[in-house]
């Protein structure tokens, strides 16, 4: 079958009255065919709505013998009849009958099957045949279109308030970030003032040497309690696998401390513990292998003397 012949079974589907060959063809090529089935929807909705729109008409009394006498010529060809024209003749029954017996001439026609009348119909000539359904589907259209539209608008507001919200939280991790560093650079700075106010404390001022001659360092420790505190600036980066490590320096034997890094301004500090009642003239930072060596090797950076 053409497309164009099962487009016209739509209507007669529509309604209940195909017959079962026809409604198995129709429902194998549904399927495949996506305009066929959505026009085959409408035209199912709009033969529902019908049922609540169509006034009840009251059929004239001759109107069965009517149709029982058209049954009879069944046998002959069809003619197509318009159906207000057949409407109309059955409320005329007497006259046609007249017409008929005085010889005129002509073959009474034969009323058309209503598969037959409803082939010629599509959707927009049923919602045209009735204002009231045609105004609800319209309804029902711009209704749909609002909520596309108002569905549209709220995908859109939603997509701002998700970036503005992840443009928030990126805000709140950089503040939480500058925190942290506030706070770590208060406690250092508590630290220091505790070490200085101790009653036994000394203080070495390091200056920088050929590798870094621009840095210095300003060392506390506490005689008593062997607690020291090392902050320097200046310093470059340590490069990769090496840390800078502080030196103790007694009768000219270096003794070994702990070791720390520089970050990327060239700023470091470092805590470190040192031997109770132990006193070091000297002071001294080199640049050694990451985690320290029992003995210096490599460049001085920082040297001075305690106070």
């Amino acid at each position: 079958m053409r497309h164009e012949d099962y487009k016209q079974l739509l209507a007669l589907e529509a309604v209940g009255a195909l017959e079962s060959d026809e409604r198995g063809a129709l429902h194998g090529h549904l399927p495949s065919c996506a305009e066929c089935r959505e026009e085959l929807r409408e035209l199912t909705d709009a033969a529902s709505a019908l049922v609540y729109t169509v006034a009840p008409v009251v059929p004239p009394p001759a109107l069965r013998e009517h149709i029982l006498e058209r049954v009879r010529a069944a046998g002959l060809a069809e003619a197509p009849v318009d159906p207000s024209e057949a409407l109309d003749r059955s409320g005329a029954l007497g006259g046609s009958r007249r017409a008929a017996a005085s010889g005129g001439g002509r073959t009474p026609a034969v009323a058309p099957e209503p598969r037959s009348v409803l082939r010629g119909f599509s959707l927009w000539q049923l919602l045209a045949g009735r204002p009231a359904l045609g105004f609800g589907a319209a309804a029902a259209a711009i209704a749909v279109l609002l909520l596309g539209a108002t569905t549209l608008s709220l995908w859109g507001r939603n997509q701002a308030l998700s970036a503005e919200v992840s443009r928030l939280y990126d805000r709140l991790r950089a503040t939480e970030g500058e925190l942290a560093g506030q706070r770590e650079q208060l406690a250092s700075a508590r630290d220091v003032s505790d070490l200085l106010a101790a009653p036994g404390v000394r203080v070495a001022e390091l200056t920088g040497k050929q590798p870094a001659p621009g840095a210095r360092a300003t060392l506390a420790y506490d005689h008593s309690t062997g607690r020291a505190l090392v902050m320097a600036t200046g310093l470059p980066p340590c490069p990769a696998g090496h840390a800078y490590q502080l030196w103790l320096i007694a009768d000219k034997k270096p003794l070994p401390g702990g070791t720390f890094k520089a970050d990327a301004e060239g700023r470091a500090r470092l805590s470190d513990r040192l031997p109770q009642g132990f006193s070091a003239p000297a002071f001294a930072v080199t640049l050694e292998r990451e985690g320290g060596v029992p003995a210096p090797q490599g460049d001085v950076y920082l040297l001075g003397s305690a106070s």
